[in-house]
């Protein structure tokens, strides 16, 4: 039957909604390809023949371009725009020619040859199936040959060649002689470089493969007609010529045409065409553009109102998003902020060894070639700065990011979190705010109706269940009370849920139902009074408005056939607000009517208050009955365009039925939860359409509440009015202490922004924002588990962060003067920015009655205001700020399209699973910290100052390039990537979250940490060894190896020449082995940034990492097999090293380790003081 459509259309949705960033390209894509598509065939032709001209151009310069891999970023962009084009036009044509849209429904389902009522027959679709293929796009082109140059080439790869080069040139034609070893380093560094490639890909595959599966996980079902027999699908099976059904909250599985639509249809077209506003579906055509027209649904995109049915027109590839997923499949890859912040890192290390080596080059040129001749040929100084290059970066640091962010998905999806993207994970360790649905999130989704009222008198349920006879039967229902009856037909017929047909043999109370939990608890409350099947068959359902945010009622047209007026009535159920002012009678317990006035609204309302302050929820459900005459839905019961249009204007005049309280208790590890959340410095609001004091009272029960004052919009407007005096006055005491050159208090680029509050001090705040009389003293209680997150390098404190110090450190965070926010959707309407200002000073706020307007307007306030925001959501509702979010968060149970918004998905529907994704993202930044600051002393500082020593003051060289490569390219690499699956520290989710903006990878104290303490350490005793190896191996004293120069040589300190380099070799090798064992030492003290190696040991309890261990063995093997054979010690120039100088080192590690305690425990003791402030 073709059901045509309404012109009305409900309230759009906010213009400023924040698509996903992955879907961005997708919509300018698909609006360039309707763009295409309405383009005159004369412009059409114009454009081909510019792109055949520019087609024509040479070939090769294309190629060349594809090679080159220094070419500017716009030839790049341009080449993709002329081959987009090319598609473009290719596309458009084949479009041009579809005219699915046009035709009608019978000709469409001629076309197709299947049947409405009973769909495909399972032989057309074997049929069709092997005709069309599988559902699905045709994965990526592989691209591997420019896969294997990115894994040689890419990265700092392409240094490494630029070395190998050098070293190859040392060798011959420049060495004069020619020295092996140069020969040999060329040939390791290729080595290096083809293991680095082989590591790249390995880890790409394992990176892929472990993202598939995670994305596998999410199980996605479509309902389709075959063989008479509605059965769910998944979408990959679909084949041209099905017959789908797709309900609100759904995803269309593939290009359908549409051949019956609900009234309230409507479509998220929004990954298309980038417009966030719900667009109508129809059935019949409304644009000969195919891309425009509304009976057309597209892959991809979401039913957020209604219902519909179609025909699947095209499949897989050849669907509208298959054919721009193709354009799309050639587009990079965005790169997360973490990888962004190690390739800058990496780049900067590169920068720094660039200079050094030049500067090393050109001291030889300019200084060491004329005033110590022979001291340096020019192979060795070009080797020597070459040298610097290759061992200053260490190379496994971007593989180890990789790596971190993929072992930290698979953690999560072990606890039953997935995840879409690798960028998700380390979002979510900046969050600070989460903004988390009531029902089902906070509560258990089990609804249950608990008592009722009348216009005289409250009945309990089981007083309602007793005064309807509790009966089952026909004869029962005869016997039920008028009033009763009433209530019984509006929970019944007016209800979106229903009973599961395999668990109608349970009891009541334990059988399945579907639908949203305010229906569900209705359904188990009717089939209390009366069995619901037996309302099925008395009673027909004419038309139905369900329940929307924005209307907050639900409205169904029903009649009674076998009834002595079979006339239609109406019946609507809602929040009581927003139906009050529309009724005009009332029942009692007896099912006598009365008029609803002043005094009898005022009963209601305070019985509503009364009940939500206990935590109900509260329905009001509502009847009108017409005179035969006056039936505005007599006659045109099988039109559901003009019932739409019957009801909405009918509803007025209603009859109060009664009010029905409903109760949904909390999950049980919720008050845990959040409690674990403020004392993380992340601040949870519910964002609910429920009543305020309901809401306030599940919030307070859940711990979302804890103060004891409740602030109100009333509060909101004073606290504003504080803000702006005390940012003027700040402002002017910011300038007149400047000017006497004492400023002790600034406001951070002059706006009023959460956590843009700025502070030398704690004891600076300003008492007119948070008057909180306990405050010093839970600060001092609880600075020292939180006094790092202070930036002690600039001194400053965000009041977000002092708010949360004082409120949330300890386990049972109390405070009896904090102040709680309660607000009202209506409240926020006409709010401006000092508001919302004052709005996100509060520490905890629960958001009532609000719509899904209102909830993406609060997620892009507080996003203005430098929060980083957490959105639950399991409906089309919360669409909108799940996109806008930084995190958007899906339950396992929700609507399909909530689901494929969101960038995590709580498999097992638990709240408490959030903690778990929280400490994994916190986790992700501080395992990749514990690998930097156990790379950066070896590679840098330790490895540097050996060259420069060389070059500056003469000594022979300490540290061979070849052994610094070995550190850099082979010991440190396990280790590295073992810290990467390191469990987290106890108090990991004791410190405020990172803000990206202000808090990098790596600052000032991390660079002190790493090279000013450990690597200062490792260094001194490296070349202590080496000048105490050439004490005991040679006799000479560390004052005559300093200034050699080029007296080390024959005949100096009595030494020959060959005797000279043998005791070098030996040395050398000696320093290396005793920065191995260093690295042993910091390994271990890598692991934690405060607690003590005991508390956190590696060889048993929960946080052991015995994998770790095994870099010992690993280094020392590689140690003596590079040492110890006798072709390394002559063509690497290494030595054999004495047995003593293994052990001779182990005391050194050992005081780093000891050095490193003392250090975390002063940490620890002394929060305030300077070791603490510099700590990283």
């Amino acid at each position: 039957m073709e059901i045509q459509i309404a012109d009305s259309r409900p309230p759009q949705l906010s213009q400023h909604a924040t698509l996903c960033r992955s879907n961005l390209h997708l919509a300018a894509e698909f609006r360039t390809l309707s763009i295409q598509l309405s383009e005159t065939q004369e412009r059409t032709t114009q454009r081909r023949q510019t792109l055949q001209a520019f087609l024509r151009s040479p070939r090769w310069r294309e190629l060349l371009n594809e090679l080159i891999p220094l070419r500017s970023a716009h030839q790049q962009r341009q080449t993709y725009e002329h081959q987009r084009d090319v598609a473009m036009i290719k596309i458009a044509e084949q479009l041009r020619n579809l005219r699915f849209h046009m035709d009608t429904v019978n000709e469409v389902y001629t076309r197709f040859n299947t049947s409405p009522l009973r769909g495909l027959e399972a032989a057309a679709v074997e049929r069709r199936a092997e005709r069309h293929g599988r559902n699905v796009f045709s994965p990526a082109s592989r691209r591997i040959p420019q896969r294997v140059v990115s894994w040689f080439f890419g990265g700092f790869n392409r240094f490494l060649w630029l070395a190998m080069v050098v070293f190859w040139l040392c060798w011959k034609p420049i060495g004069n002689p020619p020295q092996p070893g140069n020969m040999a380093m060329a040939i390791v560094i290729i080595l290096v470089i083809c293991i680095q490639a082989a590591f790249n890909a390995w880890q790409e595959w394992i990176t892929s493969r472990a993202m598939d599966s995670i994305t596998n996980m999410l199980p996605t079902e479509t309902l389709a007609l075959r063989d008479g027999v509605a059965a769910k699908l998944p979408p990959a099976d679909l084949v041209p010529g099905d017959i789908v059904r797709l309900h609100v909250g759904d995803k269309v599985p593939a290009d359908m045409r549409l051949v019956e639509v609900s009234q309230d249809l409507m479509f998220d077209r929004s990954i298309l065409t980038g417009i966030p506003d719900p667009t109508i579906g129809t059935v019949s055509y409304t644009n000969a553009n195919y891309l425009e027209t509304r009976n057309m649904a597209m892959m991809g995109i979401n039913v957020t109102q209604g219902q519909c049915t179609g025909v699947v027109v095209a499949t897989g590839d050849r669907t509208v998003l298959g054919r721009i997923n193709r354009l799309t499949q050639r587009k990079k890859p965005e790169r997360t902020i973490l990888q962004i912040e190690v390739h800058r890192l990496v780049n900067g290390l590169t920068t720094l060894s660039l200079v050094v080596g030049g500067i090393f080059i050109i001291l030889w040129a300019v200084w060491l070639r004329t005033s110590f001749p022979g001291f340096m040929s020019v192979s060795d100084a070009l080797a020597n700065g070459v040298g610097v290059l290759v061992t200053f970066v260490p190379g496994s640091l971007p593989i180890s990011l990789t790596l971190a962010l993929t072992a930290i998905a698979k953690r999560m999806q072990r606890h039953n979190v997935l995840i879409k993207n690798l960028t998700t994970v380390e979002t979510l360790g900046s969050v600070n705010v989460i903004c988390c649905e009531k029902t089902g999130t906070m509560t258990q989704r089990r609804m249950v109706a608990v008592r009722a009222a009348f216009s005289d008198k409250e009945v309990s349920f089981n007083e309602l269940v007793s005064c309807s006879g509790s009966g089952a039967g026909r004869e029962s229902s005869e016997r039920l009370p008028a009033a009763i009856k009433r209530l019984y037909e509006t929970s019944t017929l007016c209800n979106d849920a229903s009973f599961d047909a395999s668990s109608l043999h349970l009891s009541i109370n334990e059988r399945v139902v579907t639908g949203d939990a305010t229906d569900s608890a209705l359904l188990r409350l009717a089939e209390h009074l009366r069995p619901t099947q037996e309302a099925q068959h008395d009673y027909s359902v004419l038309y139905t408005i369900p329940f929307s945010l924005r209307n907050r009622w639900m409205l169904s047209i029903c009649k009674e056939p076998s009834s002595a007026d079979p006339s239609p009535f109406m019946l609507i159920k809602g929040a009581p607000e927003q139906l009050y002012r529309r009724c005009t009678q009332i029942q009692d317990s007896q099912g006598k009517l009365f008029p609803f006035g002043r005094e009898m609204r005022a009963r209601l309302e305070e019985i509503q208050l009364r009940w939500a302050q206990e935590g109900s929820r509260v329905l009001l459900l509502c009847r009108r009955d017409f005179e035969s005459k006056d039936n505005p839905f007599v006659g045109i019961e099988d039109s559901p365009a003009k019932l739409y249009a019957a009801a909405t204007e009918s509803i007025d005049h209603l009859c109060i039925v009664g009010i029905v309280g409903m109760v949904d208790p909390p999950r049980e590890e919720i008050p845990g939860v959040v409690d674990t959340f403020r004392g993380a410095g992340i601040r949870v609001f519910m964002v609910t359409g429920d009543y305020a004091p309901t809401a306030a009272y599940v919030a307070r029960q859940c711990r979302i509440i804890t103060g004891t004052v409740i602030d109100h919009i009333g509060d909101v407007l004073a606290r504003a009015e504080s803000l702006i005096s005390s940012e003027k006055r700040v402002i002017s005491s910011s300038f007149s202490s400047s000017s006497q050159g004492r400023g002790r208090m600034k406001v951070k680029d002059g706006v009023r922004k959460l956590g843009g509050w700025h502070r030398e001090s704690p004891s600076t705040t300003a008492t007119g924002l948070l008057e909180c009389s306990c405050y010093s003293t839970s600060l001092s209680a609880h600075s020292s588990q939180l006094h790092h997150v202070n930036s002690a390098d600039s001194g400053e404190h965000s009041l977000t962060t002092v708010g949360r110090i004082s409120s949330s450190a300890s386990g049972s965070p109390e405070c009896k003067c904090r102040h709680s926010l309660v607000v009202s959707g209506p409240e926020l309407v006409g709010l401006q920015s000092e508001h919302w200002d004052a709005i996100a000073t509060y520490e905890e706020i629960v958001f009532a009655r609000i719509t899904p307007e209102q909830k993406l307007q609060i997620v892009e306030e507080l996003r203005v205001r430098e929060n980083y925001v957490a959105v639950t959501g399991d409906d089309v509702n919360d669409l909108p700020a799940m996109r806008a979010a930084h995190v958007g968060v899906a339950m396992g149970n929700g609507s399909e399209v909530a689901k494929e918004v969101a960038e995590m998905v709580l498999l097992d529907n638990n709240f408490s699973s959030i903690v778990v994704a929280i400490e994994c993202g916190r986790l992700v930044f501080a395992n990749l910290q514990k690998v930097i600051i156990y790379l950066l002393p070896v590679t840098n500082l330790s490895e540097i100052v050996p060259s420069f020593l060389n070059v500056v003051l003469g000594l022979p060289i300490p540290l061979s390039t070849f052994l610094m490569l070995v550190i850099n390219t082979i010991t440190d690499v396990w280790a590295s990537v073992k810290l990467i699956d390191e469990e987290p520290e106890n108090d990991i989710l004791l410190h405020p979250p990172r803000n990206p903006k202000k808090e990098g990878l790596v600052n000032a104290r991390f660079f002190l940490q790493a090279y000013g303490f450990i690597g200062l350490i490792q260094t001194l005793t490296g070349h202590f060894m080496f000048f105490l190896c050439i004490y005991l191996r040679g006799g000479i004293e560390p004052r005559h190896v300093f200034l050699a120069f080029n007296k080390w040589t024959d005949g100096y300190m009595g030494k020959t020449k060959d005797e000279l380099a043998q005791i070098v070799n030996v040395a050398g090798s000696v320093h290396f082995i005793t920065l191995v064992i260093m690295q042993w030492g910091n390994m271990f003290v890598a692991r934690t940034r405060t607690l003590s190696v005991a508390q956190q040991n590696p060889f048993w309890g929960p946080k052991r990492n015995l994998q770790l261990l095994a870099a010992v063995p690993i280094s020392i093997v590689v140690a003596l097999f590079v040492n110890e054979i006798h072709w390394f010690n002559s063509v690497f120039l290494t030595g054999k090293i004495p047995l003593e100088f293994f052990f001779i080192p182990i005391p050194f590690a050992m005081a780093l380790v000891a050095c490193e305690e003392v250090r975390k425990m002063i940490v620890r003791c002394y929060p305030r003081s300077i070791v603490a402030r510099l700590a990283w």
